[in-house]
């Protein structure tokens, strides 16, 4: 993390004091990050809450703290319009993902036109990967997505670059770490997804975790046609607050003879709403907790799921 640059961003905003927020993977570097801004003369207050993204910026708790600013580490800027100004920082990881490709381009032989994609973390390693499959005879796309600053960069609720380029590529290789996107890109575009894990070295096509997925979804689907009291999700973070989705989703649900409440909260977790008699919840808040359905042990379906009940 550069600091100087840091210090530098809170020097022209006149910042004195900063709210420190950071993904709780990276919160064992905070302390030593917070020691060196108050060191270049800031006050610092770490928020400890967890942190979803860019969606997820905590303009009311850094004005309750008195902060003059937000740092928000490991993410890039949405473009949300907050009331306190946000340094957005950058957190890059050093990973050579050629030999994991050298291992396993037997599997890659059927692609020829290969859409190339990864997190903001591991985005150093996509140049490396473009110049290895180009040089075996590849041609390599990457799209921009509509949240994310670079081309090749996907968040885990944004695929939009690689659904703009799926008529040119033949299938999709995915660079990182964890099932969490590649699984998400898999739900996102139609052609095949590989993902090459750099923890283990493994190249894993996404096909079968996408097929549990979509029959666990329609099963859901079926399921909530013969329940009655539907809870309507609705994240209070700026970049998840769908309100009017929300109001839209429980007009439809009513005039279908169905029970529904509209839910708020910030984090969103099943303790919060035990002892509700709530038979489905629907999703208008981060478009991945669907995916949560184990935790909350009902089925949650998306707004665009309403109209097949």
């Amino acid at each position: 993390m550069d600091t100087k640059r840091i210090l530098g961003e809170c020097r022209k905003l006149g910042a004195k004091k900063v709210l420190v927020q950071i993904p709780d993977g990276l919160k064992t570097k905070v302390q030593e990050l917070s020691d060196s801004l108050e060191d270049g003369g800031l006050k610092t207050v770490i928020h400890c809450e967890p942190c979803y993204g860019a969606c997820d910026i905590p303009s009311h708790d850094a004005r309750l703290m008195g902060c003059d600013a937000i740092i928000h580490i490991g993410h890039t800027d949405w473009g949300l319009k907050t009331e306190i100004p946000v340094i957005y920082e950058e957190y890059r990881m050093k990973a050579d993902p050629v030999p994991i490709l050298e291992r396993h381009m037997n599997v890659l032989a059927p692609a020829k036109k290969i859409g190339l994609f990864t997190t903001l973390q591991y985005l150093d390693a996509l140049e490396p990967a473009r110049k290895f499959l180009e040089n075996n005879g590849k041609e390599v796309k990457t799209g921009t997505s509509r949240h994310c600053r670079y081309p090749g960069q996907v968040v885990g609720c944004d695929f939009s670059g690689a659904r703009e380029i799926e008529s040119l590529v033949d299938a999709y290789l995915f660079i990182g770490t964890g099932l969490f996107h590649p699984i998400g890109l898999a739900m996102a575009v139609e052609k095949p997804v590989l993902f090459l894990s750099l923890e283990n070295g493994n190249l894993i096509n996404m096909k079968d975790e996408k097929e549990m997925l979509v029959r666990i979804r329609f099963a859901q689907i079926e399921k909530a046609k013969d329940m009655k009291n539907f809870g309507i999700l609705v994240s209070t973070k700026q970049g998840q607050m769908h309100i009017k989705t929300a109001e839209k989703v429980k007009k439809e649900l009513e005039s279908k003879g169905k029970s529904a409440w509209i839910l708020s909260m910030n984090n969103i977790t099943p303790e919060k709403i035990m002892g509700m008699k709530l038979d489905v919840l629907v999703n208008c808040a981060c478009p991945r907790l669907t995916g949560d359905f184990r935790h909350f042990r009902k089925p949650i379906l998306d707004p665009d799921d309403i109209n097949r009940l």
